[in-house]
């Protein structure tokens, strides 16, 4: 693969998301796409049983990218009529996700499958499994760490800001009453709430403070009803729908596809919406996880990591805001210029900077349209550099998995009233797993 310039690509699931990641290609191909290293990425084909919201993202992909992806209901059928086809990225629906990405890499596809990764661990080891026996990548589309200020968090912290990192705070309610961008994320088939945006929560845990090592958790049902759609905040804190300098959200772009898909303004919730955990980390940090989308009134939103000489406020992703460090001793934040010489080997990548604007960046100012454009563009960098050098994506099925079982674990230990190991649950221990496995059976894994 190394001398692969170019990569045929479908993408499978036509809705919302999907159309997202178009938008990314096109950010792709308009800056970055001629740096070393990162292919063109040429949409071929595009994939949903809805045959209208298919036909649309087939339409967009004309007027955007100037050429128009053959049209296919089943994924079987485009499999057949498209030889040339390299990669897939899938955007659908979570539940449909391990028995895709299995069918697409045993079929020699390169696969970038949306978070979560699957449901279960067992969704996900199936796709891991089949990944190793194709010798072809498989990685998630896990956009948050991608953000350039999220570097320059993670820099911090690598580089000592904050000294040893003994403690994370991670608290976020909102959206209470009304849908969470898609009816089917409030129910249990489809993982709820608490994992498809949990997800996002564990990774940039993982990319922060490392693996968790047990999670203790209690978990709640407080909204019965749902109604109208919730606008989806780019920063995932406060609920107010805006990202960025203002402007639309991406969830303006669901507003067709589901209409298209007949998805209902009311939906009774069948999962749980809220949790309170603690965590431990391999490390040996302390944290403090509260995730609710049965939020009314007043939203709220705040991560602090609290270190042996001081504490940082993560960058929240995709609004340009960059880290707020305090040091012990120091009444006032770091200033952005004298944060930045605390790590002056910190830089993002070629294809990063082009797209926000420069190597070492403290904040940024665009839309929130075109942040997720920026931010979609930044996972093909990862996915296309890993299908051209053979080297791992930076989050791929051991990253996608941790988040998985991270979350799932809140269910396990709030059913076991006790807390859980998160290596148990990623073996898939059935004293552990009781949670995953009613699942699996529910959706054809058992």
């Amino acid at each position: 693969m190394g001398t692969m310039d170019h990569v045929n690509l479908a993408i499978v699931g036509c809705g919302g998301m999907g159309t997202r990641h178009l938008y990314g290609m096109k950010e792709y191909a308009s800056i970055v796409g001629d740096v070393r290293e990162h292919p063109v990425f040429r949409l071929v084909a595009v994939c949903d049983p809805n045959e209208r919201n298919a036909n649309l993202l087939a339409d967009t992909a004309a007027t955007e990218l100037g050429e128009r992806p053959r049209v296919f209901l089943d994924v079987e059928a485009m499999l057949a009529a498209t030889p040339e086809l390299d990669a897939v990225d899938i955007t659908t629906e979570p539940r449909l996700h391990h028995n895709l990405a299995a069918e697409l890499l045993a079929a020699g596809k390169h696969v970038l499958v949306e978070k979560p990764m699957a449901l279960t661990v067992a969704g996900c080891n199936k796709m891991m499994a089949a990944a190793a026996r194709a010798r072809r990548v498989l990685a998630v589309a896990e956009n948050y760490r991608r953000d350039p200020l999220v570097r320059l968090t993670h820099a911090l912290l690598e580089g000592g800001a904050i000294g040893e990192r003994w403690m994370l705070v991670d608290a976020s309610v909102s959206s209470g009453g009304r849908i969470v961008i898609t009816p089917w994320r409030h129910k249990k088939a489809y993982g709820g709430t608490l994992l498809d945006v949990g997800v996002h929560n564990v990774d940039l845990m993982l990319y922060g403070f490392g693996p968790v090592e047990q999670v203790y958790a209690q978990i709640a049902l407080f909204d019965r009803i749902r109604k109208g759609m919730r606008r989806q905040g780019s920063g995932g804190s406060g609920g107010s729908g805006r990202g960025g300098r203002g402007g639309p959200s991406p969830s303006s772009i669901y507003t067709i596809t589901n209409a298209n898909a007949g998805m209902p303004d009311e939906v009774e919730p069948d999962v749980e919406d809220s949790a309170v955990a603690t965590l431990r980390f391999a490390n040996g940090a302390l944290g403090q996880w509260t995730l609710s989308h049965a939020g009314h009134g007043q939203g709220f939103g705040k991560k602090v990591y609290y270190g042996s000489r001081g504490s940082l406020e993560p960058a929240p992703p995709r609004t340009g805001r960059g880290p707020q460090l305090s040091l012990d001793g120091r009444r006032e934040p770091v200033p952005p210029e004298e944060m930045l010489a605390l790590v002056p080997n910190f830089s993002v990548d070629e294809g990063t900077a082009r797209l926000f604007g420069g190597t070492r960046l403290a904040a940024y100012e665009f839309d929130a349209m075109a942040i997720d454009r920026k931010i979609q563009a930044a996972v093909l960098i990862d996915f296309g550099r890993a299908i051209v050098t053979g080297a791992a994506p930076e989050v791929g099925g051991v990253e996608g998995r941790h988040a998985v079982a991270v979350v799932n674990a809140l269910f396990e230990s709030a059913r076991l009233n006790r807390p859980v190991s998160v290596a148990a649950v990623e073996a898939d221990d059935p004293t552990v797993s009781g949670w995953q496995h009613a699942l699996d059976a529910e959706i054809g894994l058992a």
